[in-house]
């Protein structure tokens, strides 16, 4: 993604045909037209097709070839930059359009999204700035998907902070090698040489490991990435430029044509979203090599019929000839900015194009297009494409031209340490000098604004935190009883909790405390703050001899707000057994469909302790879950769960069986948020697709009779159902009560669960 071009390097001759093995170091237009047909393909794959094309995996390479190169020589040469002036080099490179298009792409956000997206927007802004986008989005669990409503504006920018992240790394280490060996640069470079292919080899086969474990962390690793760049560092040492064999004059058609079909088709027939960077990221950057491999000189080849002019190439053939064409060179010069501008562009015409639209599954939509139009349909969606995809070529344009160009560093200075006053003066000298000042300054600013803006936002919710039962009054607010007991609910108050609040505010106290395990680990926690405090994991009535488990992952966890109450009034402490994405006796996936091998994991240690220690009072659990594992309904009583209550039966253990709660799905496959969509219809006053009570047929995601009772027969255990607290009318909204139901499309805000513990209590004590 980097706007890194090849340039010409000394000594390159035009007078003799290269030998065998001996380097032509011109100007390569034919891979800064490769550059072109990469961010070609990126743009139209994230548009119209929605799929991770291979423009990505290509471009990480080409900046490998042209980044460990150089940088071993400058790290080898006395005279070279120091480690902080090179960082500095690159980041003056990247940074002034990655800040511009960052800066008006929040700006842009703010006037188009309703202010519940915003804590959203700030963070993800101020990760991208940081270069720390990818980390941020893999910490959320949040994979790869195509462009929709709900999607990150700056998802894309995961690949720039992997590729900052692998050049700062990098370049740390070869300044490291390079002063270890500082008297021996033969032994140093030859140290980093073999160093670049141990550690190639080395992520290449953890990517391969990583991918079978955990392909969201996989796909935004550093660590997994590495050898995709480090793949391009050895090509460019080895291959780049190198006069081949003559028969090579033969082969280069063909080479080429079938690197270019190695890489278009890499899209249509991989899905790289599931697969890279594993072993099936081979097939493109195979083909990229091929393609630059195709363009190097051959032995006896007139060395003038392949290196750059003053002002042109000379004449080229094959896929070479292609690349080298005006379109794809103006895309090759464009590539960086074209990549920052045309994703925010597209989510935000998506957004705003898509009002009351229902969201397609991933590669559900119709024909081969996938992108907007699985949002907007075929027709429409091709012409709104169209003009994002014009639209953002001409911001590409701009920022290339007035922002990109002028900011970049003409030349390179002289060996010094970097921010000292001979540095500053050098850099500040003259009318360029000054003007480049004034751009530091302003993105200074900039940068400041952006970062702050999301904890700004986020200390906004937390002065309009979430309330409790307590605070609301039960005539405005009757929740849950608004259907149980036709409980009036005024229509002139606001919903609450405020819907525009961060979804932190309405998570249960085991969040904050940090009394459940991650995705990550597969240990019990049993005290506070990840099992790092001395203080236990106890809520209810916290000094009473009787116990109760609350086991399994998120579903059981939002019940905890009523169930303590519950316990409060019954006189026993709840434990909490927690891990997220995970049930007690089922061994889940990933919500993906990867494997979760940290859950199998966590069930045995549960499991061990819940029978080791059988608990006064019962476990408290799901006894039904969606049919599919994406939420889509109707729920179903899995053999696992049936054969989890029998264990604790035979145990001697009494279950609370839970059923699960309505799944709001914007799609077949494809998770709503019914907190987005009610904050953004009471300000809007807009309805959603569905009804417009930003709900779900019942239908959709229940079965029409509880199946846990007959599922259950004979074994030791209540069964819970309060659908009747969710459900009215064949429709399960998002709000009941005038007080919100869920804080995204699965899970109960804190004071919905508050207001249903009168009935839990009811049905788990006084059912008969």
């Amino acid at each position: 993604m980097d706007s890194t071009h090849t340039r010409r390097q000394p000594g390159a001759s035009s007078q003799a045909g290269p030998r065998t093995g001996s380097r032509y170091r011109g100007h390569r237009r034919d891979i800064d037209g490769l550059r072109g047909l990469a961010i070609a393909l990126v743009v139209i794959f994230h548009v119209f097709v929605g799929r991770v094309s291979s423009g990505v995996d290509v471009f990480l390479l080409l900046g490998g070839i042209f980044f460990f190169s150089p940088q071993i020589r400058n790290a080898l040469n006395p005279a070279g930059l120091t480690v902080v002036q090179s960082f500095l080099r690159i980041f003056r490179r990247l940074y002034p359009a990655l800040i511009t298009v960052v800066t008006v792409a929040v700006i842009a956000s703010v006037l188009i999204f309703n202010r519940v997206r915003w804590p959203e927007v700030g963070e993800d802004a101020g990760a991208s700035l940081l270069y720390m986008q990818n980390l941020h989005l893999a910490n959320l669990g949040q994979e790869y998907t195509a462009v929709n409503r709900e999607v990150s504006v700056f998802q894309h920018i995961w690949s720039m902070s992997v590729q900052m992240q692998i050049y700062l790394g990098s370049l740390l280490v070869i300044a490291a090698v390079a002063a270890m060996f500082q008297r021996h640069v033969r032994s140093s470079s030859q140290v980093l040489h073999w160093g670049l292919v141990v550690a190639t080899v080395a992520s290449f086969g953890y990517a391969t490991w990583l991918g079978g474990h955990d392909q969201g962390a996989n796909y935004y690793s550093p660590f997994s990435r590495f050898w995709e760049i480090g793949l391009g560092g050895l090509f460019g040492i080895w291959l780049l430029g190198r006069a081949l064999p003559a028969v090579w004059a033969r082969l280069r058609l063909g080479a080429g044509i079938v690197g270019l079909v190695l890489i278009i088709g890499t899209g249509l027939f991989l899905d790289g979203a599931a697969q890279f960077p594993g072993p099936w990221t081979l097939v493109p950057l195979a083909g990229a090599m091929l393609v630059v491999l195709a363009g190097n000189p051959v032995v006896g080849e007139d060395a003038a019929s392949m290196q750059d002019a003053a002002t042109s190439q000379a004449p080229a053939s094959g896929v070479t000839a292609m690349l080298c064409a005006a379109p794809f060179q103006f895309l090759g010069r464009i590539a960086y900015s074209l990549y920052l501008w045309h994703w925010p562009a597209l989510v935000l015409v998506t957004y705003l194009m898509s009002q009351g639209a229902e969201v397609a599954a991933p590669g559900g939509g119709t024909g081969f297009l996938n992108g907007i139009t699985a949002t907007l349909g075929n027709g429409e969606g091709f012409l709104v494409g169209s003009v994002v995809v014009i639209v953002s070529v001409l911001l590409a344009w701009a920022t290339y031209r007035f922002i990109e160009t002028p900011l970049r560093q003409q030349a390179k200075p002289e060996r010094a340490t970097a921010l000292s006053a001979s540095y500053v003066r050098s850099s500040v000298a003259g009318r360029r000098g000054t003007v480049g000042a004034v751009c530091a300054l302003v993105m200074v600013v900039a940068t400041a604004a952006v970062v702050s803006f999301g904890p700004v936002i986020d200390h906004r919710n937390q002065l309009a935190a979430a309330v409790d039962s307590d605070d609301i009054d039960p005539a405005e607010y009757p929740g849950p009883a608004a259907f149980l007991a036709d409980a009036n609910a005024p229509d002139d108050v606001p919903v609450e909790p405020d819907p525009a609040v961060g979804e932190e505010e309405m998570l249960p106290q085991t969040q904050k405390d940090g009394c459940f395990s991650g995705f990550a680990e597969s240990n019990v926690i049993f005290t506070k703050q990840f099992n790092s405090s001395d203080e236990p994991c106890v809520y209810g009535d916290v000094d009473s001899d009787r116990t109760m488990y609350l086991a399994g992952g998120s579903h059981s966890e939002h019940y905890l707000t009523g169930l303590e109450e519950v316990a409060e009034q019954q006189g026993f402490k709840i434990v909490p057994l927690l891990k997220m994405g995970c049930v007690l006796g089922m061994n889940l996936p990933h919500l993906s469909g990867d494997p979760y091998p940290e859950c199998a994991e966590w069930n045995d240690n549960v499991q061990q302790f819940i029978f080791d220690n059988p608990p006064t009072d019962g476990v408290f659990m799901p006894s039904t879950r969606p049919t599919m594992i994406e939420g889509d309904g109707p729920d179903v009583v899995p053999p696992e769960y049936v054969e989890m209550v029998q264990r604790l039966t035979d145990a001697g253990i009494h279950t609370w069986g839970v059923r699960d709660t309505p799944w709001h799905m914007a799609g077949p496959g494809v998770q709503g948020n019914a907190r987005l969509c009610v904050a953004e219809g009471a300000e809007d006053d807009t309805e959603d697709a569905a009804g417009g009570d930003c709900g779900i047929a019942e239908e959709a995601s229940l079965s029409p009779v509880n199946p846990a009772p007959e599922a259950y027969e004979g074994l030791d255990i209540t069964n819970i159902d309060l659908t009747a607290a969710l459900c009215r009318d064949g429709r399960c909204p998002a709000v009941v009560g005038n007080v919100l139901v869920y804080r995204d499309g699965q899970h109960f805000t804190s004071l919905f669960s508050s207001l249903l513990a009168p009935e839990i209590s009811r049905q788990m004590y006084d059912a008969a």
